[in-house]
């Protein structure tokens, strides 16, 4: 599977975060703020930090799910807040250090 400039920066950012860490685990949290001018928003979480201003700008779930296609990360689990559908997490592994 072929990835896109942008995915194979993520990758080369998630990779870099990760190196350092004994856990080869990442997770990506969505929430929504709950006033204008802020919506839905979302992030990477390694370690309980957020890293999402080291990655491209404009990445997506889209990519992540992109990358677990292409068998360089994968989904290890799934929390979805039963009462509000846009916060959730999503914890995966990357596959390749």
């Amino acid at each position: 599977m072929d990835l896109t400039k942008l995915q194979h920066e993520f990758l080369k950012q998630l990779l870099s975060a990760l190196a350092g860490e004994p856990s080869r685990q990442f997770t990506y949290v969505t929430e929504w703020l709950g006033y204008l001018p802020f919506g839905q928003y979302h992030w990477i979480e390694v370690a309980g930090q957020d890293l999402s201003t080291t990655f491209p700008a404009k990445w997506q779930l889209s990519d992540l799910e992109t990358l677990e296609r292409a068998g360089h990360v994968r989904r290890v689990s799934e929390w979805q807040n039963p009462n509000d559908e846009l916060h959730r997490k999503i914890t995966y592994e990357i596959r390749k250090i």
